[in-house]
């Protein structure tokens, strides 16, 4: 087993992310956000002293925003988008 298939997601983690987190506050988002992007995402936050701007790169979606929270709803409405349940 490589090193990338130790860290890759599973193939339905975007899904799953949506039926798990989609009803839950925007705090308890942002921390489920967080906790995922530590096993398998990038964030880019911004530099000090430049325009804000924070990126999320999480089970292949990218998201940007002014600020980390930002970036975690822009994400979670995009992954809604995608992946709707209704």
């Amino acid at each position: 087993m490589s090193i990338m298939d130790a860290i890759a997601p599973p193939p339905d983690a975007l899904a799953e992310s949506v039926v798990e987190w989609r009803g839950a506050s925007p705090e308890v988002r942002l921390a489920a956000i967080r906790g995922a992007l530590r096993r398998h995402g990038i964030e880019i936050p911004a530099l000090p002293g430049r325009v804000a701007f924070y990126e999320i790169q999480l089970f292949g979606l990218v998201a940007t925003g002014r600020d980390e929270a930002e970036a975690a709803q822009n994400w979670m409405e995009a992954a809604t988008r995608l992946c709707p349940f209704d």
